[in-house]
């Protein structure tokens, strides 16, 4: 029996090691997949599919098979000498991971392939990486979806997948991977619902899936996740409530789920967050009032809850957050007094923005303990009462800002110790008495803003001690006396407003010392003397209003040297003398208003240099002589009036050019001659030639335009005679001259009929030649809905002529042409051999980028109704807008007048709609390849289009995609002079340049240079140091509140587009949904003091 018992045990052990066998045989053929030659091999197979293989992979080569350890980038086991790690990060390749084959790989821990410009999907097969630890795929453009086999790979730690185009859900296979740590999936298309098994992720201390469009709740099985440290679920689209199981994450420091659409209260279980050091809540549309538990998180540094819908009281509770450093608010309903309980306890506080609420009762006292505190917003509230004076013991503080709201009394002088102060708001309150001569120890102040007060007294003396000053506001108050000639010493300022006060006496010639100022406004005072001809030495100069004074004498001649400006309104003075001729030499000037004063003489015939003159008004002067046929040049012109002069003579045939101008008034003048204005102006818009001395039959005058005119005669209102009521002497001499001149006239017609006959003949024949050549094309596309041919086109130019020629862009002219039927098209006409990316030999196939091209339908691109070509020229028919091109708005009167940073949010958003549909939505996808200011055109409601497809082209996958440089200099990519090869990034370049351009009000080349000159990874120190709000357009007043983050994030995408690397640019689908987005992110600091490196962050 023992025996056998024996027998059985010394059998088992031979079983075992005949499985073992069986066991290591199976795996030989891994073991031969997975050698070191096998991966040298699936690597060189790879690496010949890159399209710009790197000069680093020299070292992977069939003649350094053997060396598989020594390759670049590649680190091996050393114990088997089979790959563990591949890290190609910042190697710019352009490649798919399609061919990669994972399978020999089975010992690989870390692949990095970050920051290159990877397409395509991520293969299913990664999955077989069952070691792999460390995956970083960010910064490139891989699409599709992420490939639910991804939670195959269960020793994964670190997972790194941002900045891809990846879509579709977060598999819920993720919450496979138990030993993850690090998983970002932020700047990409994911969309559907956080998936809940992300819960079962339990060692994740970082999640973050910012910059998506999730959806719905955020699953309350994120509280399993008790380690995790950071969270950052900002800028997409969650809603519902903030689930109470956060509260479980008790280890959590960084929290931030702004930019949502979440709703409802703040949990109380928040107060269990003890480590909580960030709290980011804002831009949703949460209500109700703050728990009091919040003040138990007592680590808080930083508090955003800014624009939603809370109300209510501040707990008192919050006064425990004494390590609070930043406090945001605004833009909510919050009410009641702002206790002094509360302040008192935050003395680290550094930030503290209330702005936009309906605080009231008085601004505590105890403001003055938070002595570290930098920044101060309380404006748009309800507080009353005076300004505290201990404000003066904030001697770190750089922006304050309490206007718009109910404050009364005097500024305190104790504001004389703010050193460090660089923004002043106190505007649009009640405060009196005079402004402190204490301000003037302010010596780092950049803008004073003290406008919509009850301040009088003068402008004390010591203002001029303020060297940094750029804005200076203080219109609407009661201020007297003159302008103080220390004013001169301000010599940063580029904005000067004092309007709408009480000031006397002379303005100052030591203003002539401001050369950096750009905007000056003296209107509705009682200025006297005259204006000083040192004005001319501010030649940076755009805007000058000095209207409703008592300004006498004459205009200064200097007043040329300002070539810069563009608005000068000196209506409702006492000036008198002539224009000066120099006015001529503004040639940018797009507004003039001289209305009003006691100007004589000429108007002087170098007014038709101002070729971009749009509103220019003369009216209610001494001036005489003609109108000078110059001013036919002015061919900008929509308002023109001179009425009320006293000018003589016919009107010169050149005003024919002013065909078009809507608002033309030349009554009450003395102008002469035969009356026949309607061969010009087709009486359109508001047109008045009223109480004249003209003479001609005007039947066809509409009424009121021409009454009070003796010598015209018709059957119009208002003629005073009808054209037969002659007197019975001129009889007489009709009797006599009419049997003479009756001979002289027969013989004369009869001539001038053969010759009319024979030049008619030549001409139609002229004319029919044309239309058959033009109805016989070498090629020709034309829309199916088109109802035109280009033959009427053709007639419509006169072939082309000059005069009907309306710009000169890109590599070719444009004209206008109005049909028979009513309709107007633009016409581009192209030289082929001007153009070298469209020679001949390559005309099919253009024709065929053409045939796509007419089929684009987008609310911002410009209809392209066809192509043809004939004798070695293209033309390409348009939709035509009246209103121009962007270039024409941003740099003429509109720019001002009509382009406000809402329009021009408006157009950059419709200008990356077009874009992002002809990248993304096309099918082959089309690069446009000449994005500038000119080639996009504006409707009447200011709706962008993108217009100028002439070197537009599709792209191929398959393709090499190589091209001769074109695009206009200033738009065109840096890489493009490189490598000359087309892909959509250099689109997405030329839309930062015009996004930026938009915005600054000019063309951006500095920025340009420095990103160009700048480290991969920072911008140059003085650069990413400036200030916002010193870069945008100083026409316009700063943004404020929605606006402001509007143009923020205009900004912040403009200069990602701009970046030098294009791996590093975002799409523009993208860029488009980010300015789409229901929700715009609040500011990282105050709009004043945001810099373009805080900027680049966003």
């Amino acid at each position: 029996m023992e025996g056998g018992v024996f027998s059985a045990q010394s059998h088992k052990p031979n079983y075992l090691l005949l499985l073992l066998h069986i066991f290591l045989l199976a795996l030989l053929p891994f073991k031969a997949i997975s050698s070191p030659k096998t991966q040298a091999e699936a690597l060189l197979t790879w690496k010949n599919t890159i399209a710009s293989a790197t000069p680093f992979l020299t070292s992977w080569s069939l003649t350094n098979l053997n060396n598989l350890c020594n390759w670049y980038a590649i680190v091996c086991d050393q114990s088997s000498e089979q790959v563990s790690q591949i890290d190609l990060s910042n190697f710019d390749i352009s490649a798919t991971l399609t061919h990669f084959n994972f399978t020999p790989f089975l010992k690989l821990t870390q692949f990095n392939l970050s920051g290159n410009y990877f397409t395509g999907p991520i293969p299913s097969s990664i999955g077989q990486l069952r070691k792999l630890q460390y995956l970083d795929l960010s910064y490139n453009s891989l699409n599709s979806l992420i490939p639910s086999e991804l939670g195959f790979c269960t020793n994964l730690t670190h997972l790194n997948l941002t900045f891809n185009q990846l879509e579709g859900k977060i598999p819920s296979s993720i919450g496979q991977l138990r030993e993850l740590k690090y998983l970002d999936l932020q700047m990409n298309f994911l969309n559907s619902s956080i998936p809940s098994e992300l819960g079962l992720c339990t060692s994740l201390t970082y999640l973050d899936l910012t910059f998506n469009h999730l959806e719905g709740k955020i699953p309350s099985s994120i509280g399993q996740l008790r380690e995790l440290k950071h969270l950052d679920l900002s800028y997409n689209s969650l809603n519902s409530s903030i689930p109470s199981e956060l509260g479980l994450c008790t280890n959590l420091t960084y929290l931030a789920l702004a930019s949502n659409h979440l709703e409802g209260k703040i949990p109380s279980s928040i107060g269990q967050l003890r480590e909580l050091k960030y709290l980011g809540l804002q831009n949703n549309s949460l209500n109700s009032s703050i728990p009091s538990e919040l003040g138990l998180c007592t680590n808080l540094t930083y508090l955003d809850l800014a624009s939603n819908f809370f109300s209510g009281e501040l707990p008192v509770s919050l006064s425990k957050l004494t390590n609070i450093v930043g406090l945001d608010l605004y833009e909510n309903s919050f009410t009641g007094p702002l206790l002094p309980s509360l302040v008192s306890n935050w003395t680290e506080i550094f930030s503290l923005r209330l702005q936009n609420n309906t605080f009231g009762g008085n601004i505590p006292a105890e403001i003055g303990l938070l002595t570290k505190l930098k920044v101060l917003y309380l404006f748009q509230n309800k507080f009353t009462a005076s300004i505290p004076s201990g404000i003066g013991n904030l001697k770190d503080l750089i922006d304050l800002d309490l206007s718009g709201n109910q404050l009364s009394g005097p500024i305190p002088s104790s504001i004389g110790q703010l050193r460090e102060l660089t923004y002043l708001y106190l505007g649009e309150n009640y405060l009196n008495s005079s402004i402190p001569s204490e301000l003037g120890l302010c010596t780092n102040l950049t803008d004073l803003y003290l406008t919509s007060n009850h301040l009088e007294g003068k402008i004390p003396p010591s203002i001029g001690q303020l060297r940094e000053l750029h804005y200076l506001d203080l219109q609407m108050n009661s201020l007297d006396s003159s302008i103080p000639s220390e004013l001169g010493l301000c010599t940063s300022l580029t904005y000067l407003d004092l309007t709408s006060n009480h000031l006397e006496g002379k303005i100052p010639s030591s203003i002539g010392q401001l050369r950096e100022l750009k905007h000056l406004d003296l209107s509705y005072n009682s200025l006297n003397s005259s204006i000083p001809s040192e004005l001319g030495f501010c030649t940076n100069l755009t805007i000058l209003i000095l209207t409703s004074n008592h300004l006498e004498g004459k205009i200064p001649s200097s007043i040329g040297q300002l070539r810069e400006l563009q608005y000068l309104d000196l209506h409702m003075n006492s000036l008198d003398s002539s224009i000066p001729s120099e006015l001529g030499l503004c040639t940018s000037l797009t507004y003039l208003d001289l209305a009003s004063n006691h100007l004589e003489g000429k108007i002087p015939p170098s007014i038709g240099q101002l070729r971009k003159i749009q509103h220019l008004d003369l009216s209610n002067n001494s001036l005489s002589s003609s109108i000078p046929s110059e001013l036919g040049f002015c061919t900008s012109l929509t308002y023109l009036d001179l009425s009320r002069n006293q000018l003589s003579g016919s009107i010169p045939l050149t005003l024919c050019n002013l065909a078009n101008v809507p608002t033309l008034n030349l009554s009450n003048n003395n102008l002469n001659g035969p009356f026949q204005p309607e061969t010009c102006f087709p009486f359109v818009g508001n047109h008045d030639f009223s109480n004249n001395n003209w003479t001609q039959d005007v039947q066809k005058a509409p009424d009121d335009t021409s009454v009070g005119n003796s010598g015209l005669c018709g059957d119009a209102r208002g003629l005073t005679r009808a054209c037969n009521s002659k007197k019975n002497n001129n009889k007489v001499i009709i009797g006599v001259l009419v049997p003479v001149c009756s001979i002289s006239v027969v013989a004369i017609t009869i001539a001038l009929i053969l010759m009319f006959h024979k030049k008619t003949k030549c001409a139609l024949k002229k004319i029919n030649s044309t239309a058959q050549n033009f109805e016989n094309f070498e090629s020709m596309i034309l829309q199916e809905e088109v109802k035109f041919t280009f033959g009427e086109v053709v007639k419509a130019i006169d072939d082309f002529h000059e005069k009907y020629c309306i710009g000169r862009r890109g590599f070719g002219r444009v004209y206008k042409a109005e049909l028979p039927s009513g309709q107007v098209v633009a016409v581009k006409r192209l030289n082929m051999s001007d153009s070298n990316d469209i020679p001949a030999i390559n005309l099919q196939s253009f024709e065929n980028e053409i045939r796509t091209l007419t089929n684009l339908r987008h609310r911002n691109i410009i209809q392209l109704y066809g192509f043809c070509s004939r004798r070695e020229c293209i033309f390409l028919l348009y939709e035509y807008l009246e209103r121009g091109s962007l270039g024409k708005a941003l740099y003429g009167v509109e720019g001002v007048t009509e382009l406000g940073w809402a329009t021009r949010v408006k157009v950059v958003k419709g200008l990356a709609h077009a874009l992002s549909y002809l990248h993304h939505d096309c099918s082959p996808p089309i690069v446009h390849r000449d994005v500038t200011v000119n080639n996009v055109l504006l409707e009447s409601d200011f709706e962008a289009r993108l217009s100028d497809f002439g070197t537009a082209r599709p792209i191929s996958a398959n393709s090499s995609n190589w091209t001769h440089i074109v695009g206009s200099f200033g738009y065109m990519a840096p890489e493009l002079a490189l490598t000359m090869r087309v892909t959509d990034k250099c689109d997405v370049y030329s839309f930062g340049v015009v996004a930026l351009e938009v915005m600054m009000g000019r063309h951006p080349g500095d920025l340009l240079e420095s990103q160009l000159s700048k480290s991969s990874q920072s911008m140059k120190k003085d650069n990413a140091e400036l200030f916002l709000k010193d870069l945008l357009d100083q026409r316009l007043e700063a943004p404020s509140n929605e606006l402001a983050r509007a143009v923020v994030i205009v900004m912040s995408l403009a200069l990602a587009c701009i970046c030098t690397r294009p791996g590093s640019r975002p799409t523009m689908l993208y860029v488009a949904q980010k300015l789409s987005a229901r929700s715009l992110p609040s500011l990282p600091e105050p709009f004043g003091i945001l810099t373009i490196n805080k900027l680049m962050g966003i």
